[in-house]
């Protein structure tokens, strides 16, 4: 197998394509990261470990989804992670006994949530809890996983329900599940202990919009709202993106009247562009600019992005006198108000930066529509300043 420093101009030439089959390289700056690259071009980061004297290789993940700089430093930690009797091999278990969750959450982590992921952290603060709130599960975390019954969890998926909270004990409990499978599937455990625990209460899919009074009252009352959080929740009202896509949005993502929203931060596997309408040029401008490379909506100097989302939320619902909706609430408003304006469908999918109605398209369908998607976000900026302006 050929040894070459891996770089992203290397990485992305078309000279590492073979002809037929799949090439191999070893990256001379990481030995132990390997490339696979395919006749289609794809590109597949892994690691080779030896935990037991045979080796093993692990999936990393696909380039440019996950960096040559991401990549190296999983490998370097797999291996690490290796030598510590982290990993298993074969159909037999090398993990310690005194392997505790904490342990185990890391190198979950590390290896399977941040290459693939992208809310991550959101999962691994189910497990791990925040400086402002404490996990559910940190009386379990320094236990050994092997001492860890069903019972305990089912007790633990039971507190959180009788806290009224059934959606975060469906979610905490198929986090676990998630962790142990991802556990099994490489023989740190011999079986998820937990997979036949049924889920507490059926998720009902949400359909809540807001209607014209509502949107009205809350856009007044986001003016009444303290910098940035005023600007931001009139940002989701005028473009309709997902929350967190906006709140992390830096002045360099703009060009003109485009805001960009790079790969990285977006389900899909390419960069999202979002024409910006007048007035939500005009909200941008009321904020201070840090620098290029600083977060728009940001209380500490474009260093990082406001979040306190529950807090704000709270304020905006009593300046509004409104209640009972979320913030991707107006993201589905948005949506069924392109409809009721009569946006084709396939423009406000693009919008919203949803997948397209088939394989077919995803594949064949390169067109961006930006000038669709602006003449619909003017359509939708018309109509939205038409609900909020006062009553003759």
């Amino acid at each position: 197998m050929a040894v070459h420093r891996f770089t992203d101009k290397w990485l992305q030439s078309p000279s590492i394509i073979p002809s037929d089959g799949r090439a191999g390289f070893v990256d001379a700056v990481c030995p132990g990261l390997h490339l696979r690259v395919t006749v289609k071009g794809t590109r597949t980061f892994s690691v080779l470990v030896r935990p037991s004297g045979k080796a093993r290789r692990i999936t990393i993940g696909t380039y440019p989804r996950v960096t040559l700089s991401e990549a190296r430093d999983t490998a370097l930690e797999t291996l690490r992670a290796a030598d510590r009797g982290v990993l298993g091999t074969g159909s037999r278990s090398i993990v310690r006994e005194d392997l505790t969750l904490r342990q185990l959450v890391d190198a979950y982590v590390a290896k399977h949530l941040k290459p693939n992921a992208r809310s991550w952290k959101n999962i691994q603060g189910y497990f791990l809890g925040s400086k402002k709130r404490p996990s559910r599960m940190h009386h379990l975390l320094s236990r050994p996983i092997s001492e860890i019954e069903k019972r305990q969890i089912v007790d633990l998926i039971d507190g959180v329900m009788a806290e009224g909270k059934p959606q975060a004990a469906v979610n905490l409990l198929r986090y676990i599940k998630m962790l142990f499978n991802w556990a099994a599937d490489r023989d740190i455990v011999p079986a998820n202990p937990f997979e036949r625990i049924r889920p507490p209460a059926r998720t009902q899919e949400r359909d809540r919009i807001l209607d014209d009074a509502e949107i009205a009252a809350v856009w007044y009352g986001s003016f009444q709202l303290m910098e940035p959080y005023g600007q931001m929740y009139r940002m989701f009202l005028l473009t309709g993106q997902r929350r967190s896509e906006v709140a992390t949005m830096r002045w360099n993502e703009i060009d003109g009247q485009t805001w960009t929203i790079p790969r990285a931060k977006v389900k899909k596997d390419r960069a999202h562009a979002v024409p910006l309408t007048a007035t939500a040029l005009e909200t941008l401008a009321s904020l201070p600019r840090y620098g290029a490379d600083a977060f728009v909506f940001t209380t500490s100097g474009g260093e990082t992005a406001s979040s306190n989302f529950a807090k704000v939320k709270r304020e905006i619902d009593r300046l509004s006198c409104t209640s009972g909706w979320t913030i991707h609430d107006i993201r589905r408003t948005v949506r069924s108000k392109f409809a009721e304006l009569r946006v084709p469908r396939e423009v406000a999918r693009k919008v919203m930066n949803h997948e397209s109605d088939g394989k077919i398209d995803r594949i064949y369908n390169r067109h961006e529509y930006l000038a669709e998607k602006r003449e619909a976000l003017e359509r939708w900026e018309t109509r939205l300043l038409e609900i909020t302006s006062p009553s003759p």
